[in-house]
């Protein structure tokens, strides 16, 4: 849960960055993400989709594991215990599925908000500035290699931004999501069998 929390976190500042608010949420640790003062809304977007679908799939999987071991309600599946609470009381299922809501469900609404933006918005443009910029899919005749760090992913109003590869990173960054959107099913799944092993362990006792 403290790999969700930092996930989110991150996820929530970049998110706020493409909103330009001046508005973040702050955790004390050796590193921290400082972003460029030029970066454009596309660069926020790219960092956060790039978190989203490198990390979160872990998130889920690691709650289904979880959840694969508990018996009792579907809530107390869910392993979100930051706070002293019985996850099958009431209050304890209002705490479990906000904890799900923010944790599991916010970085998918976050990955279609940042999609969204790349694909409407984003440019990608050569160092060349005499080289017209091209879209998120397209590569050139005379491509430099399968992973070609001379793109720039940008807004269209200049040639510098982040360093972004057409087809292989929207692929695999689609790819990812769908793997972590397959492990949030069968955390569900579990969270529902939970509590269907209570009821047969009740019945042979």
């Amino acid at each position: 849960m403290t790999a969700a929390l930092l996930i989110f976190v991150f996820i929530f500042n970049m998110h706020s960055a493409t909103q330009k608010s001046d508005f973040a949420l702050i955790i004390k640790l050796p590193f921290e993400f400082k972003a460029g003062e030029n970066i454009t809304r596309v660069g926020y977007a790219l960092h956060g989709l790039r978190m989203i679908a490198l990390f979160f799939w872990t998130i889920p999987f690691l709650a289904w594991v979880h959840a694969r071991g508990e018996s009792g309600s579907a809530t107390s599946a869910f392993p979100f215990r930051l706070l002293d609470i019985l996850p099958a009381s009431r209050a304890g299922v209002v705490v479990q599925v906000l904890a799900f809501l923010l944790l599991i469900a916010a970085p998918f609404v976050s990955a279609l908000h940042f999609w969204q933006i790349i694909e409407h918005s984003a440019k990608v443009c050569r160092p060349d500035l005499t080289t017209p910029c091209l879209g998120i899919w397209a590569r050139p005749d005379t491509p430099g290699g399968l992973w070609d760090h001379t793109y720039r992913l940008t807004d269209g109003t200049s040639n510098n931004g982040p360093s972004y590869e057409p087809v292989v990173e929207p692929i695999l960054a689609l790819a990812l999501l769908a793997v972590a959107l397959g492990f949030v099913v069968l955390l569900l799944t579990e969270m529902y069998r939970a509590q269907r092993r209570l009821v047969t362990a009740s019945e042979t006792s």
